[in-house]
C-alpha cells in the first residue's frame, strides 16, 4: 500500500485506491505519514485534531478516529490495518519509506546524475527522464489537505523546495537540448508564483532571448529588479545582472549549441552556461508565433513607401499592431535587416549602445557612440528597424538623422505613437482592422472583414470547437467594433473564448481593462492587458496633456476643435498646442476635417482618470457648450448653410445625447429643455421620430421652465407627435405652445399654431386647421420669417387642396418663394411636392414629374426621410397617371421602407394605398386585400384619411366588390405585408 502527500491524500493498495474521509481522519493520517515508523503521541494527536476544545473523552475520541482508518485501509488491502500500530503512549504508521511518494521523490533529487558529467545529447535527455520521473509525482501541492497547519508547514516548505530546485533543473536540461520556446510557458507562470526565486527569472531571460525577443528578455529582467528592489529593497544577483549585460550586448556566448557540442567543449560545462555556437544573432528579427492577419494591402503599401523613402515610420495608438507589421515587412525586404527594440531601456543614453550592439559596432575608445555606428553603417546596405521609440524619440531622432546622412544605404523602418520628426521621413498612420459593416448579418459576410477573421482564428486557438454561426459573428462583430478594430484589444478578446463566448465577452467590454488581460508568456509585459499598452502611452505625456486627454473623455464620438478647446476648461496653457501633441501622439484620432476622436477604449481609460480629476466640471463644460451649439444650429439649419450645419449636428448626434442625459441627471432642467427644444426640428428632419418624442416627453412639462423655452418645446413635441400619429397629443400641444408664446410675445406662437394645423388637418378638422394657419402667417409677416412664412403657406395649401379650393396652387408657390428667401430645402422640397401634387388633380403628369423630382432630390440631399416619403408618394402618384406602373410601384415601395424605418405610421398606410392603387387593373384582389388591411390599421391607430383620399378609395373599394374581388390576403398582419412590400 503506499501513501501519497504530493498534493491531495491519497492512499492506494495493489489495486485501486482508497477514499479516506476529509476532516479529522486525513489529518490524522498525514500526521502519521511525516513520522512513519515513529510514535507520536496521543496529547500531540489530540492536540493537532482538536485544539483547545478537546472532546469529552479524548482518548476515546482519538481512538475512534484510529478505528476507522484501520478499517478503512484493512478494507483495502487485508495487511492495511496493521500498517497503524498501537504503541506506548501513541500510534505509528508501519510504512517503508518506498510506500511514501515524498521519500521516493527526495530519494530521486539526491541520485540525479551530475550536470558535469554530460557530454552528448543521449545522456542530457537521460538524465532529463530522471528528473521527468521525479516530478511526476507530484499532483499538487504538498501537503495539501493540511495546508496552513503548523504542524506540516515546515515539512511542505522543505518538499516545495526540493520540488522547484527539480524544476529547475529540469528547465535546464530543456535548455541543453535547444527548448528555449516551449520553456517560456512554465517559466512565465512561475515567476508569477514565485517572484523572488532569481533563477527562474535568470532562465526565462535566457529562453526568451534564445527565441528572438531579446526585447522581451530585457523586459523580463526589468520586472525582476523592479520585484526585488520594490519587495525586498535589493538589486538583483550578480548571475542575473551580468545576463541582462551579455543580452543587452547580444553576446554570442548566450546562442544555443547542441550537447554534443559541449561534449567537445569539454564535461565540465555548467547547465546555466551551456557551451554556445559561434552563429550570431545581433539584430535579428522576432520570430511571430501567430499568422497575420488583414494586413495585405497595408504591407504592399509598406513595401512601396519603403522603396521611395529611406525613412518610414508606423504611427498609431497603443495596440495598434505597429511592431508586428513592421515585422513582417522587414522579413520581407530583399536586403540584410537589422532589429533594435527600445522598449526595455529608459535612459536615452542607452538608444546608441543599444544600436550598436544589435548592428555589431565596436564603439572606438574615446569616441562616441553615435559616431562609431556611422562610421561603420556608411559602408553597409542594411534595414534597421527601430522598434517601440515613442519613450526615447528625442535620442532615437538624433541618431536616425545621423544614420541618414552619413549611410547613404541604410534605410530605417520605426515604430513609434508619434513620428521621429526627422527630415526626410514619411510618417505612416497604422489603420485599424477593417471592420464589418453594420449591415452585415450572416457568418460569412462578417467574418470576411479582417477584424473578426482576426478574432475568429486567435479564438479558435484557445477554443478549437468554437462554431462562428450568425448570431456568434454578430457578437464578434460587435465586440471588434467595440474594440475599434485594434489587433491587440480584439486578440487579448479572443484569449477569453476558452471560458466566455463571444456574446458573453460583448456584453462584459463594459469592464473592459478587467476582462482583456492575458498572462501568458507569448507576449511582452506591456501587451498582456490592455490597461498596461495604454498605461505606457499615457505615463508618456506631460501633465497638462494628462488632464487635457483625461477631460476629451467627456466627449461622446468625435468632436470639433472648437468643442475640444471648450472642454479643456481653465489652467491649461495652450490647449491648441495640447490638442496637436495628442494627435501626434496618437492618443486623439483624427475623424474628418477638423473633427477629433478618442478611439472608445482610449476613451473609456481617459473617463477613469477623469473620476479622479474633475469630472463634473468637465461635464458641465460639455453640456454647456453643446446647449449653445444647438441652439445656434437651429437657425442654421434653416439657412442656407442648412447641409453644413445638418452634417455637423449629425456628427455630434452621441454628444447632445451625453449632454441631455447630463443636464437631466444634474437636476439643469432648463439646460435640458434648451437642448431638446432647439434640437426638435433637427431629430424630425433626420427622421429620429421615436427617440426625439422620447426626449422632448422627457422636458415639456418640466417645472420654472422659461416660457420661451417651453414653447419651443411644446412645438416641437407637436410636430413629432403628429408624424408618429398621435393627433390629439400633437393638437393639445400645439395650441399649448402657442398660449405659452402669447404669454411672452414669443414666435413660439406662430409655431405652435402651425403644429396644431397640422394636427387638426390630420384629424380632418379643416377649418380649424385653415384658422391656425392663417393666425400664424400674420404673426409671421410681421416677424418678416420668410422659413415660417414658407411653412404655413405649403401647408395651407395643402389643406385648401384637400378642399378643393383653387387659390391652393398660389399659396404653395408663396410657400416656394419663401422657402427659396429662407435657404430651407426641405421646406422647399414640401413646397414643389405640393404644387405637384395640384398638378396631379389638374391631370397634368408632364408639370408633376419634374416637381415631384426636384422634391425629392432636394429632400435626399438633406437626408429629410419623411420628406422623401411624401416625394416619393406623389412621385409614384405621377408615373401612375403617366401610365407606367412599374415605375409607381417602385416609387411606392421605396416610400413604404422609409416610412417603416422612421415609424411613420400615416405615411406606411399612405403607402400601402399606393400600391393598392396601383395593382387595381393587373392584380385587383392583391389591391383589394391591401385596402383592407390600410383600412384596418388606419382604425387600430386612429388616423383619418384626407378628404380626397376618403373619396377615391371609397370609389375603389366598390368597384373592386363589384367586380367580385376576394380579399385574398385579408388576414396578413399589417407589418407583415410592410416587411414584404418594403424596397
Amino acid at each position: 500500500m503506499e501513501f501519497g502527500i504530493l498534493g491531495p491524500l491519497q492512499v492506494r493498495p495493489s489495486a485501486g485506491e482508497v477514499s479516506i474521509r476529509r476532516g479529522l481522519p486525513r489529518t490524522l493520517l498525514i500526521a502519521l505519514v511525516l513520522r512513519r515508523g515513529h510514535t507520536v503521541t496521543s496529547d500531540f494527536l489530540v492536540d493537532l485534531l482538536w485544539g483547545d476544545e478537546p472532546p469529552r473523552n479524548p482518548a476515546n475520541a482519538l481512538q475512534i478516529q484510529v478505528s476507522y482508518l484501520r478499517k478503512t485501509l484493512g478494507g483495502a488491502e487485508p495487511s492495511g490495518s496493521r500498517l497503524l500500530e498501537t504503541r506506548a503512549g501513541g500510534y505509528a504508521l508501519a510504512a517503508e519509506p518506498e510506500q511514501i511518494d515524498a521519500h521516493r521523490f527526495e530519494a530521486a533529487t539526491r541520485t540525479f546524475t551530475p550536470v558535469t558529467a554530460l557530454a552528448t545529447e543521449a545522456a542530457v535527455r537521460r538524465a532529463l527522464d530522471e528528473v521527468e520521473d521525479a516530478l511526476a509525482l507530484w499532483r499538487g501541492e504538498a501537503l495539501e489537505d493540511v495546508a496552513g497547519l503548523e504542524f506540516a508547514r515546515g515539512e511542505a516548505t522543505r518538499l516545495e523546495e526540493l520540488r522547484w530546485g527539480a524544476a529547475e533543473r529540469r528547465i535546464d536540461l530543456q535548455l541543453l537540448l535547444g527548448g528555449h520556446v516551449e520553456v517560456i510557458g512554465d517559466l512565465s507562470e512561475w515567476v508569477q508564483t514565485m517572484p523572488m526565486r532569481e533563477r527562474f527569472r535568470e532562465q526565462l531571460v535566457l529562453a526568451l532571448y534564445r527565441s528572438g525577443r531579446q526585447g522581451d528578455a530585457l523586459r523580463a529582467y526589468a520586472e525582476a529588479r523592479r520585484t526585488l528592489v520594490e519587495e525586498l529593497g535589493i538589486e538583483p544577483g550578480l548571475a542575473l545582472r551580468d545576463l541582462e549585460r551579455r543580452v543587452l550586448q547580444q553576446d554570442p556566448s548566450l546562442d544555443w549549441s547542441p550537447p554534443d557540442d559541449a561534449g567537445a567543449a569539454g564535461a565540465g560545462t555548467e547547465v546555466l552556461e551551456p557551451a554556445v555556437s559561434s552563429r550570431g544573432t545581433r539584430g535579428r528579427l522576432p520570430v511571430p508565433v501567430s499568422t497575420l492577419i488583414g494586413r495585405d494591402a497595408q504591407l504592399v503599401k509598406l513595401e512601396q513607401l519603403l522603396d521611395g523613402h529611406r525613412a518610414v515610420t508606423l504611427t498609431g495608438p497603443a495596440g495598434a499592431g505597429k511592431t508586428r507589421l513592421a515585422i513582417e515587412v522587414a522579413a520581407r525586404i530583399q536586403r540584410p535587416v537589422c532589429y533594435v527594440d527600445f522598449s526595455p531601456i529608459e535612459d536615452p543614453g542607452l538608444v546608441a549602445p543599444t544600436v550598436a550592439a544589435a548592428a555589431g559596432v565596436t564603439i572606438a575608445p574615446d569616441e562616441e557612440a553615435v559616431t562609431s555606428i556611422v562610421e561603420t553603417l556608411a559602408s553597409r546596405d542594411l534595414l534597421l528597424v527601430l522598434d517601440t521609440c515613442e519613450h526615447v524619440v528625442a535620442a532615437v531622432a538624433r541618431l536616425t538623422s545621423a544614420i541618414l546622412s552619413a549611410a547613404a544605404e541604410v534605410g530605417v523602418l520605426a515604430t513609434s505613437r508619434r513620428a521621429l520628426g526627422v527630415s526626410g521621413e514619411f510618417a505612416w498612420p497604422v489603420p485599424p482592422l477593417d471592420l464589418p459593416p453594420p449591415d452585415a448579418s450572416t457568418a460569412a459576410e462578417i467574418t470576411s472583414h479582417a477584424a473578426a477573421a482576426l478574432f475568429v482564428d486567435r479564438a479558435a486557438a484557445v477554443w478549437p470547437d468554437l462554431d462562428v454561426n450568425d448570431t456568434v459573428a454578430a457578437d464578434i462583430a460587435a465586440v471588434c467594433v467595440a474594440l475599434d478594430g485594434l489587433p491587440l484589444a480584439i486578440e487579448l478578446a479572443a484569449a477569453r473564448a476558452d471560458v466566455l463566448s463571444p456574446g458573453a465577452i460583448r456584453s462584459r467590454l463594459e469592464d473592459r481593462f478587467g476582462l482583456l488581460v492575458d498572462r501568458g508568456a507569448a507576449v511582452g509585459a506591456r501587451q498582456q492587458t490592455l490597461r498596461g499598452a495604454i498605461d505606457w502611452s499615457f505615463e508618456l505625456l506631460s501633465g497638462d496633456q494628462r488632464t487635457f486627454f483625461a477631460r476629451l473623455g467627456a466627449c461622446a464620438g468625435s468632436f470639433d476643435l472648437d468643442a475640444g478647446l471648450s472642454i479643456a476648461g481653465e489652467g491649461l496653457d495652450a490647449p491648441l498646442e495640447l490638442l496637436t501633441s495628442l494627435v501626434k501622439q496618437s492618443m486623439v484620432a483624427r475623424a474628418g476635417n477638423d473633427r477629433y476622436r478618442l478611439l472608445d477604449t482610449l476613451r473609456v481609460y481617459a473617463v477613469e482618470v477623469l473620476a479622479d480629476l474633475d469630472a463634473d466640471e468637465t461635464r458641465n463644460r460639455h453640456a454647456a457648450f453643446y446647449v449653445q451649439l444647438a441652439e445656434r444650429g437651429e437657425v442654421e439649419i434653416r439657412r442656407p448653410a442648412q447641409l453644413t450645419w445638418l452634417d455637423r449636428f449629425r456628427s455630434d448626434l452621441n454628444n447632445f445625447r451625453v449632454a441631455l442625459e447630463w443636464c437631466l441627471s444634474t437636476g439643469d432642467t432648463t439646460g435640458a429643455a434648451r437642448l431638446a427644444g432647439a434640437l426638435a426640428w433637427f431629430w424630425t428632419l433626420n427622421g429620429m421620430l421615436t427617440e426625439a418624442i422620447e426626449h422632448l416627453e422627457r422636458v415639456v412639462d418640466l417645472d420654472e421652465l422659461p416660457p420661451t423655452t417651453r414653447a419651443k418645446c411644446l412645438w416641437g413635441y407637436a410636430l413629432l407627435a403628429a408624424s408618429l400619429g398621435r393627433l390629439e397629443t400633437a393638437r393639445d400641444a400645439g395650441y399649448r405652445a402657442a398660449e405659452v408664446g402669447r404669454s411672452c410675445v414669443d414666435i413660439g406662437t406662430a409655431y405652435g399654431l402651425n403644429a396644431a394645423a397640422v394636427a387638426e388637418w390630420a384629424l380632418g378638422h379643416h377649418d380649424r386647421s385653415l384658422d391656425a394657419h392663417r393666425e400664424a402667417i400674420t404673426l409671421l409677416e410681421k416677424l418678416d420669417d420668410p422659413w415660417g412664412l414658407a411653412v404655413c403657406n405649403v401647408l395651407l395649401a395643402r389643406t385648401l387642396f384637400d378642399l378643393g379650393d383653387p387659390t391652393a396652387d398660389g399659396f404653395a408657390r408663396t410657400g416656394v418663394d419663401h422657402a427659396r428667401r429662407a435657404g430651407d430645402r426641405h421646406v422647399l422640397g414640401i413646397a414643389l411636392t405640393q404644387i405637384a401634387q395640384i398638378a396631379i388633380a389638374g391631370d397634368d403628369a408632364a408639370a408633376a414629374v419634374p416637381a415631384a423630382s426636384e422634391a425629392l432630390d432636394l429632400q435626399e440631399r438633406i437626408g429629410y426621410t419623411e420628406g422623401m416619403v411624401s416625394a416619393l408618394h406623389v412621385l409614384g402618384t405621377a408615373w401612375r397617371l403617366s401610365d407606367d406602373l412599374d415605375a409607381a410601384r417602385r416609387h411606392h415601395r421605396r416610400a413604404l421602407g422609409l416610412a417603416s424605418r422612421i415609424g411613420h405610421a400615416a405615411a406606411m398606410c399612405e403607402a400601402i394605398e399606393d400600391l393598392a392603387r396601383d395593382d387595381v387593373a393587373d392584380r385587383p384582389e392583391v389591391a383589394a386585400a391591401l385596402l383592407r388591411a390600410a383600412r384596418a390599421e388606419r382604425g387600430r391607430r386612429g388616423l383619418p384619411l384626407r378628404q380626397r383620399d376618403a373619396q377615391e378609395l371609397a370609389e375603389l373599394e366598390r368597384t373592386l366588390a363589384a367586380a367580385g374581388s376576394q380579399l385574398t390576403l385579408r388576414d396578413r398582419p399589417f407589418n407583415d405585408l410592410v416587411a414584404e412590400l418594403a424596397e
